[in-house]
């Protein structure tokens, strides 16, 4: 409730801004073009004294002592004020939602946010290199998903490797459960924090992070097809 009123404050300030800027180049435009409207014209009580002015140029007089005037004053500071405010006015951070709506063939269903995340890691988890996972599914922003996974690693295992497996299984399994609506874009964020653990018996497959053997100089001897070759 707090927020629609928020909303509606914010396009009161904007119509009133419209108005004001649209009236102050209304009001420039009729000054300029007649000067003398707002001194009573020839016989006004403020006649002479623009007649002498007029000498030196284009030269409007505005009397301050009307009601009207009072009021335009009160009006401008008025809505100076309210721009400030707006300015200095601390915006409020919308706080994530506990579910994303997903499009179905029969319509939109809600999906709990820590169902999600609990489907994510049971996913990464799965992954013989990855020991450890969290997930936190962050809905803050309006129309951007983030999926932030913290992991890590079984010792001995590449974790570059690991993260893009990572990266993977959870796209597939995010895929499975969500289809985000209304253009929703996604996104991934992996966080390496260190290797824990030794690998299952399904870690046959992973891929081992193995250094190449330092150079030592040429092997002899020397194929000799290369050296019939070379001769050649």
């Amino acid at each position: 409730m707090a927020a629609v009123r928020q909303r509606l404050a914010d396009r009161l300030l904007l119509v009133a801004n419209l108005v004001a800027a649209n009236a102050a180049a209304a009001w420039f435009v009729v000054v300029f073009t007649q000067p003398g409207i707002f001194t009573g014209g020839a016989g006004g009580p403020f006649a002479t004294l623009a007649a002498e002015l007029s000498t030196k140029g284009r030269v409007a007089l505005l009397p301050l002592e009307p009601l009207a005037s009072w009021l335009t004053l009160l009006a401008a500071v008025g809505l100076l004020v309210w721009n400030f405010a707006w300015l200095v006015r601390r915006r409020e951070v919308r706080p994530p939602s506990n579910w994303i709506i997903s499009d179905t063939p029969s319509g939109p269903v809600r999906i709990a946010r820590e169902a999600i995340e609990v489907g994510l890691q049971k996913a990464g988890e799965a992954l013989p290199e990855v020991t450890r996972l969290r997930v936190q599914v962050d809905t803050s922003a309006a129309k951007r998903i983030l999926v932030t996974g913290q992991f890590q690693c079984a010792e001995g295992t590449n974790n570059l490797t690991a993260s893009q497996r990572l990266r993977q299984a959870m796209m597939d399994r995010f895929g499975e459960m969500v289809r985000p609506t209304d253009g929703a874009r996604v996104e991934y964020d992996m966080e390496f924090q260190g290797f824990a653990g030794k690998l299952g018996k399904k870690g046959a497959d992973v891929p081992m992070a193995v250094e190449p053997p330092p150079f030592t100089g040429p092997q002899y001897p020397i194929d000799d097809d290369s050296s019939s070759e070379g001769n050649a």
